[in-house]
């Protein structure tokens, strides 16, 4: 009798044999795997150009495109076992939409001479058109077209219409080469041959910038301006199923300022034609162009600010929306430009914001500022402040000159009597804007509130950080 040792022995070389025999039927089913792909996806089909569709219809509806196809886009099978074969099956498929033919005289036909390989059998109106043959040739390294055939070989264009559904960005051709009912697929080729983009585009040309002057008591723009412009263009890239340049729509622009006061109108200008006011909200203006597309695009649109000339100007940045809506429902709006930088208005020098002045002479409270300034220009170190009231509204006030290397002090009690001249009220705390006509480089400048339990700093902001003090 075999002892227990001895028989664990032989289970294990019987164990061994058994794994050996399941690796090499693995490694059997992976080569198979392989040679089955390798019979898949090695064909090319030539599209140096995709057609292009506008967005702008696609995304509202579905879309024909015609003349999509052509002898141009070329089927060259790589992967068909034994190098050719006879009888074969092609289906002509898209990734979306359908495919619809306008006559049954469609085939798969050779470059070279043009010779009928295989006609259309079915799948007008869906998304697969199949083709076959039971005795031509279709082999490795040749050339094939889809066109129209007239029984003997092709001689035109196949009149093939594809309908790229609503929502869709594109549209992905595939041509499989196979055999036998089960279409059995030897060989795999794919293109893109539509593409869906936008048609319009909006961009800023020019940005408003007028600097607020001084001379003016910050009311008007430099050289006693009372306007600024923005230029936006409206542009349309030619595509080969687009927009028609009949459609009604409206190019609508809307102005967005970070402040809302001291305008007077605002104005939007298509080229040379005449101004059409925009519409005043609280927070934006909105300026709307309607005619036909044709007339609409390619076009440079002046958005034209007036200010009153009797307001102190806040400065203010400016931000844009574009948006082109069509009139037709078959047409999707199209929201061009969203918070575009615009530009912006500031004061003309040097911009110090003061955010916090104390006066209260019963308390003993006064606020000191003090500016020195190394420009020695006849023209520079002019000083005037904006002051704001109590009531919301701004006074300017001209508080002189720095001399270059001198201290020029200005305290809270001055600004407050400027306020009051105006007839107008400061509290016993207020904040001031001081505009100095010169570069930042050349000023310094410090800050304090003095009162009975001793002095605090107040820090001094310029628009790009902290002034040297």
């Amino acid at each position: 009798m075999e002892s227990l040792k001895e028989k664990n022995k032989k289970n294990a070389r019987r164990l061994g044999m058994s794994k050996k025999r399941m690796v090499g039927l693995a490694l059997g089913t992976v080569g198979l795997m392989g040679l089955v792909y390798s019979y898949v996806q090695a064909g090319s089909f030539n599209v140096s150009s995709p057609k292009k569709v506008a967005k702008e219809r696609v995304e509202a509806a579905a879309v024909n495109a015609t003349n999509v196809i052509s002898n141009t886009n070329t089927y060259r099978p790589s992967d068909i076992p034994l190098g050719s074969l006879t009888g074969p099956t092609i289906s002509v498929s898209v990734d979306n939409g359908k495919i619809y033919a306008g006559e049954n005289n469609i085939a798969i036909c050779k470059v070279d001479d043009n010779a009928t390989i295989a006609t259309l059998q079915s799948g007008n109106g869906t998304n697969q058109l199949v083709f076959s043959s039971a005795s031509a040739t279709i082999s490795n390294g040749a050339n094939y077209w889809i066109g129209g055939h007239n029984d003997t070989h092709c001689n035109r264009t196949a009149d093939l219409t594809f309908e790229i559904p609503r929502g869709a960005s594109s549209v992905t051709l595939t041509i499989k080469t196979g055999v036998g009912a089960t279409q059995q697929v030897l060989d795999t080729a794919s293109a893109q041959i539509i593409s869906v983009v936008p048609q319009f585009y909006a961009s800023v040309k020019d940005k408003f910038g007028a600097k607020i002057d001084y001379a003016s008591e910050f009311k008007k723009f430099e050289n006693n301006a009372t306007f600024d412009k923005g230029l936006i263009n409206l542009n349309a890239t030619s595509l080969d199923v687009s927009v028609p340049g009949s459609t009604s729509a409206t190019f609508s622009v809307t102005l967005k300022p970070t402040d809302m006061s001291g305008f007077s109108y605002v104005t939007i200008k298509r080229g040379s034609s005449s101004p059409d006011n925009c519409t005043k909200l609280t927070d934006r203006f909105v300026c709307n162009e309607t005619n036909i597309v044709s007339n609409l695009e390619n076009k440079e649109y002046t958005i034209n600010a007036t200010v009153t000339g009797t307001d102190v100007l806040a400065e203010r940045s400016f931000k844009v929306d574009a948006l082109l809506d069509f009139a037709p429902s078959s047409i999707a709006d199209q929201t061009l430009l969203t918070n575009a930088d615009l530009g912006e208005w500031n004061y003309k020098g040097m911009t110090i914001y003061v955010p916090l002045i104390g006066v209260n002479p019963a308390t003993g409270r006064e606020t000191y500022i003090k500016l020195q300034s190394k420009d020695t220009s006849p023209a520079g170190n002019k000083v005037r402040a904006i002051i704001l009231a109590s009531d919301g509204s701004l006074v300017t006030a001209d508080l002189g000159q720095i001399t270059a290397g001198q201290p020029l002090t200005i305290t809270g009690s001055d600004l407050a009597a400027r306020v009051q001249a105006a007839g107008k009220t400061v509290g016993d705390s207020f904040a001031a804007v001081l505009i100095v006509t010169t570069a930042e480089e050349n000023l310094f400048g410090y800050a304090n509130i003095v009162d009975s339990s001793g002095a605090k700093r107040v820090p001094l902001k310029v628009r790009t950080g902290n002034i040297v003090e």
